[in-house]
């Protein structure tokens, strides 16, 4: 019997079920937290793992285990976070020696992290590879949508470049004309000048040569500045400039240029049919340049790759050099070793260096720039 009968029974059992259902729910939540809990202490695992690679692999690098460096860093690209998994995909694409795998490893690093500092660079990159391989409307691309000139010299250096290169002269002119003073402004500076004397303006293509081998910055420039005091008739001039070419830059290609100009017609140090003196194998590149092979262990649009490359390798092998040439408007830098009457020397050589380096080398002929 109810003893309040203007109350009804139900509301009571009503409110149980309320609060069953209730219960059921924080329950849940409470299951949901706990389980994602070691999820998000895997992901800090992960994240921290893979730093560890990075950093070692970084290690690896520095001291010359390239292979070391990438199987780390395949590692943690496989198992990063995003923003390691960016730095990752940046670094093991700098070591790669196929162009297509390291051009899908910066796309990769663009993907993981699209804002961040690593693929700013990455694009840089791509552009860069774009760039060697002729591809010069897909570099400007990159770099125009990037905006790429405005933060970076080195990127509007290159996007002039490939102006120039595709035929877009116009364009090349502002993009090179907006290089601010530095390295980059010299290399920028030449190319102008290869445009003006493309258009037939001799005159103030010479100008700027001149002004850059005043500043013997760029032996490109001294001697194209020579060639200028030549077809003036300044013969003597131009002469004292490729002495200072061939004593100040010794090792480019221009001093092998320049000395060819110093000497007199026809001459030859070592006679019709006889084979150049040997020089020794761990000879530095001073003097007269013969003609025969070196061994190359690397070459490199940045000179920083180049020095490091070159550091690694002379903790085992001492007498390990950077020659530096100018390459269709572009500075390369290439890591090498020994002057090698033939072939066959230059191979044994490098072979008994491989047995200690980590590093791939081929062998290059030298001593035959015109």
């Amino acid at each position: 019997m109810n003893p309040f009968p203007d109350r009804r029974m139900s509301p009571a059992p009503r409110r149980r079920r309320g609060a069953i259902v209730t219960a059921g729910i924080v329950a849940a939540t409470v299951a949901a937290v706990v389980a994602a809990a070691p999820s998000r202490s895997a992901r800090a695992g992960d994240g921290a793992r893979a730093r560890a690679q990075i950093s070692a692999a970084r290690r690896a690098l520095a001291a010359g285990a390239r292979v070391r460096a990438e199987t780390l860093l395949v590692d943690a690209l496989r198992e990063a976070p995003r923003p390691q998994r960016a730095e990752a995909a940046f670094l093991l694409a700098g070591i790669v020696r196929d162009g297509r795998r390291a051009e899908g490893l910066y796309r990769r690093c663009i993907e993981a992290d699209p804002g961040g500092p690593w693929a700013r660079r990455a694009r840089l990159e791509i552009a860069r590879i774009a760039y060697a391989t002729g591809r010069y409307g897909s570099a400007r691309a990159a770099l125009a949508a990037a905006d790429a000139c405005a933060a970076s010299e080195s990127a509007c250096l290159l996007e002039g470049l490939a102006a120039l290169e595709d035929g877009d002269d116009e364009a090349a002119r502002r993009t090179l004309g907006r290089v601010r003073p530095g390295r980059e402004r010299i290399w920028a500076e030449l190319a102008l000048a290869e445009l003006e004397a493309r258009a037939g303006d001799a005159r103030s293509a010479c100008r700027r040569y001149e002004a850059l081998a005043r500043a013997h910055v760029s032996p490109t420039a001294m001697f194209r500045w020579g060639e200028c005091l030549e077809n003036a008739g300044r013969s003597r001039d131009a002469r004292s400039v490729y002495r200072d070419i061939v004593e100040e830059f010794a090792g480019t290609p221009e001093a092998v240029r320049a000395r060819a100009k110093l000497e007199p017609a026809g001459a030859a140090a070592s006679g019709p049919g006889r084979a150049p003196a040997a020089r020794p194998v761990n000879a530095e590149p001073v003097g007269r340049l013969e003609r025969g092979f070196t061994i190359q262990f690397g070459a490199f649009g940045d000179r920083g790759n180049a020095i490091r490359l070159a550091a690694r390798l002379r903790r085992v092998q001492p007498g390990i050099r950077i020659d530096t040439e100018l390459v269709r408007y572009r500075e390369v830098h290439r890591v090498r070793y020994g002057y090698f009457t033939t072939r066959e020397d230059a191979e044994r050589k490098a072979r008994e260096i491989a047995a200690r380096i980590d590093e791939p080398w081929t062998i290059m002929p030298i001593g035959t720039t015109p």
